[in-house]
Parts: C-alpha cells; structure tokens; sequence
C-alpha cells in the first residue's frame, strides 16, 4: 500500500465519509461499508520476535482502525500438511470432466482428519434461511448498552492499555473502544438479544 493510499483509507475508515475537491466544489460523501484485509508478513513468514506492525509493514494509525486483527500462522505439521494435500488432490481428481473414480462428497470432514463426532451433529443451515435471519436481525434488532454494559468496556479498555504498554505489542487507543462496542452490538444481534 503506498503512502497515498493509506492516507486516503484514513478518513473512510474512521469518520464512514470520503471528501472530495475538484472544481472548486468541496463534497463529502458516505463512504459506510466494511472493510476486509488481509496481509502477508514480510518475507513470507510471520516473525514473532517482530511486532504485528513490523511483520505486514502497516502503520499503527491504519491497524488502529480495524476492529479485529488475526494472526494465521503456517506452522509446519507432517501430518496434517500431507493430509491437506491429499484433500486437495483428491478434489480436483473429482471435478476434473475425465474422473471416473467413487464420488464421496458426503464426507463431513472433508477428508482431513477432523473429528466425526462433532462434525457429524452439525447440521449446514439452508442459505436462504440463513439470509432470511441476517435481514431479520439487521431490521428488527437494536441491542441498547446499559451502565453495567459501560462500565465492563471501561475496565476493558484500561486492562488493554496497560497490557500494550507492559508487552509492547499494539498500541491500544479510544478507537479500540467504539470497536469492542460494535463487536459487543454484533454478537448480541447475531443471538437476536436486544439488550
């Protein structure tokens, strides 16, 4: 990402509005949607001596902005790295147009050695129920925070500042806090809970 694009995702990360001045007309324009990055480490591989920052050579100012930052690492793990390519293999053996061979797609675990006893009980929910849900929620449910609500974020807050400054690792800033409340507003719409 270079310089003008980091400023530029600045504003319509935080403020959800893009300014615009061409023409000697100034506008600000909504810019409310959700943003998904991802990001490779520096050298392919995540280095944990490095900090989160160092590793995928953003500033703190743009991770500041996101709600949620993961760390998927590439362990190396025999097993399970033959398992996974074998999987991969195997897929495209059966949706190749010239594959004769049995055609096991019933499998819950796909293949990768998953456990069948917990897999097994979970059944997909259908799409359309699924997008039903979300409306229904996204329309109808409007979770309120409440004083003992403001008080846990608060206590939140300073136990993660002052973690950041101990270990060093991401600085922690009043951004974080509308974060945990959006979080804490979507977990309560995804379990249809006003309060």
């Amino acid at each position: 990402m270079n310089d003008q694009d980091r400023t530029s995702i600045h504003e319509a990360m935080e403020q959800q509005t893009i300014s615009i001045a061409k023409a000697g007309i100034v506008m600000s324009l909504q810019a409310r949607c959700s943003v998904v990055a991802a990001a490779n480490p520096i050298g392919g591989r995540y280095d944990p001596a490095m900090t989160f920052a160092e590793n995928v050579n953003l500033s703190d100012p743009i991770l500041s902005r996101f709600d949620i930052l993961c760390v998927v690492r590439d362990e190396v793990d025999f097993a399970k790295d033959s398992r996974l390519a074998s999987f991969v293999v195997q897929s495209h053996m059966r949706h190749h147009p010239a594959y004769s061979g049995p055609t096991d797609t019933n499998t819950t675990n796909g293949g990768l050695g998953l456990d069948d006893e917990v897999t097994s009980t979970v059944e997909p929910i259908p799409q359309e129920l699924l997008k039903k849900y979300i409306v229904y929620a996204k329309q109808n449910i409007h979770p309120k925070m409440h004083d003992m609500d403001q008080d846990k974020i608060a206590k939140m807050y300073s136990q993660l500042r002052q973690e950041s400054l101990v270990t060093g690792s991401l600085p922690i800033t009043i951004r974080h806090i509308e974060s945990m409340i959006r979080m804490a507003q979507a977990h309560a719409k995804m379990h249809l809970e006003s309060t």
